[in-house]
């Protein structure tokens, strides 16, 4: 998720894909020890829309990781540190979704530790990874390949796409934009995607790193997310199913509605999410489930009166739950950025139109 702001237009379209091309060298991790042999690797408040969190579990002879990032940095950064503080090798890597920000980099666990590596995720990831993760990211790189020679021309000229003329304020916003262009195109442009070599069904259980480890598939933030419970630790990795602030972009409502209470019920210590900080109690999980609730039932009244896409954007009132969700402007501008998005799938789902 990335919520990047600039003023020219070109600047806006590349920002919205440029979450990790400026990273410094040593990637800031927040790292909190949830329970015994447990860590969760959090980004920073101020990126945590542009990238994922993970989970890190050590064991006696071997290591589980729960998601990749779309940042080659900052996964460097939790292998160097993996590295730092076992002999273990990392044998198990979890990918909770298809998004970008969750499996771009399994590659990376690949080159480090061998083709030993296992890489579980839902059934579904393998068509999701290759068709739409990878899709997208193709379609960035087709997008600055083709935007590219035009903003580096205005930028020597001094203007804007529209011919008005650049301050040097904007010259150095556009100057800073462009090379992080370039720098993501380098990173990017040549992607290996490793897809689950173990997918499964609906749930599984192994033994690894030292802990129980249970795989439950949902249908929420997408239609293969996978929830990762250590039953012993009493701790919960729930991809983007939980999160600072849930988007709904590719979601099943209903569905969603109906994980978050199945996630209550295994009565986590600790839930480490997608996006944000690790929740000790079950108030994130219920304001999100209200906020769900809320859009299932209001946009399924609009979908009962018939009313198109439009007029149901335009009834329905989240301003409770946002008043819940959004802790700051970072997250308050994102809720309304993505707003639309959320209520399209509610509207599609309650008129038959998703599976």
């Amino acid at each position: 998720m990335n919520m990047q702001l600039r003023r020219s237009a070109v600047a806006a379209s590349m920002a919205l894909c440029l979450s990790a091309s400026a990273q410094t060298t040593e990637y800031p991790w927040q790292v909190e020890e949830v329970a015994a042999g447990v860590f969760a690797f959090l980004q920073p408040q101020e990126r945590r829309f542009d990238d994922s969190n993970t989970l890190v579990v050590i064991g006696p002879s071997d290591v589980v990781v729960v998601d990749s990032q779309s940042d080659r940095r900052a996964t460097g950064a939790i292998i160097d540190w993996i590295r730092e503080h076992t002999d273990a090798p990392v044998r198990t890597v979890i990918n909770t979704h298809w998004h970008s920000d969750h499996t771009q980099n399994n590659v990376l666990y690949r080159s480090a530790f061998g083709e030993d590596v296992e890489f579980m995720g839902h059934t579904s990831l393998g068509e999701d990874i290759v068709e739409r993760a990878a899709a997208s990211v193709q379609e960035r790189v087709e997008y600055f390949d083709t935007e590219l020679p035009g903003a580096r021309e205005r930028l020597e000229r001094g203007v804007f796409r529209d011919g008005s003329e650049m301050s040097d304020e904007d010259r150095g916003e556009q100057r800073a934009t462009i090379i992080q262009a370039e720098a993501w195109l380098q990173e990017n442009r040549d992607l290996q995607w490793i897809l689950p070599n173990r997918p499964y069904g609906l749930r599984q259980r192994l033994r690894r790193a030292g802990q129980t480890i249970e795989l439950i598939h949902f249908g929420g933030h997408t239609r293969g997310d996978t929830v990762v419970w250590l039953p012993e630790a009493e701790v919960v990795a729930t991809g983007d199913l939980v999160d600072d602030m849930p988007y709904a972009g590719h979601s099943y409502p209903k569905g969603w509605v109906a994980a978050l209470e199945r996630i209550a019920d295994l009565g986590a210590a600790a839930i480490v999410p997608g996006h944000g900080t690790v929740f000790r109690d079950q108030t994130k999980l219920e304001a999100i489930a209200d906020f769900l609730d809320s859009l299932v039932q209001q946009a399924g009244a609009a979908a009962e009166r018939g009313d198109d896409l439009e007029t149901t954007i335009a009834s329905i009132d989240l301003s409770p739950a946002r008043a819940a969700l959004a802790s700051d402007a970072m997250s308050g501008n994102f809720f309304d950025q993505v707003l639309p998005e959320a209520i399209e799938r509610a509207w599609l789902e309650a008129r038959g139109e998703i599976e």
